[in-house]
């Protein structure tokens, strides 16, 4: 069983050495660009108002297993960031539940987009998103570097509420 809650200050240390493992593992090439400061303090990073940071845990180790943060860009936009599974669970749809909780907040807050810049090399986090209704805005080929913009509007569409009345 796995239970995904907000991160608490122990659980540092933990997604740090997770973010990092994925990283080695399966990015190493592009690890530079992913710098891990804003997990080494996550309240600082994700504390604000309209911000915060989930965690995945695996219930029988205690251990963190998945995490996605959810980042103010303005008064309308948030940034869905950090999304990742341990290679050890993945396929047991924890990374659509982390983005579920991400949602539901994003909504509770009030934004009514979301967005998630990647590069094309974490293609696994792509198509979760997009299989959670996100839709690619952007692909912008910066040399050996290819950049990916995925949003997800979560207003109810205008011609849908008209509908309704």
């Amino acid at each position: 069983m796995i239970t995904i809650r907000r991160s608490k200050k122990e659980d540092e240390t933990a997604v740090v050495d997770l973010i990092n493992s994925i990283m080695d593992r399966e990015f190493h090439d592009a690890k530079h660009a992913y710098p891990t400061e804003d997990v080494e303090s996550i309240e600082k990073s994700y504390g604000g108002i309209g911000e915060a940071f989930f965690v995945a845990i695996d219930n029988q180790t205690q251990k963190v297993v998945g995490t996605v943060a959810i980042k103010k860009e303005d008064g309308r936009v948030a940034l869905l960031r950090r999304l990742f599974v341990a290679p050890t669970h993945r396929n047991l749809k924890i990374g659509k539940r982390l983005i579920d909780r991400a949602l539901e907040f994003c909504r509770e807050v009030g934004y009514e987009e979301v967005v998630f810049k990647t590069t094309s090399k974490m293609s696994g986090a792509i198509d979760l998103c997009k299989r959670n209704g996100f839709t690619q805005r952007a692909h912008i080929v910066l040399g050996p570097i290819e950049l990916v913009k995925l949003s997800l509007c979560l207003r109810e569409d205008v011609h849908a509420l008209k509908e309704k009345v």
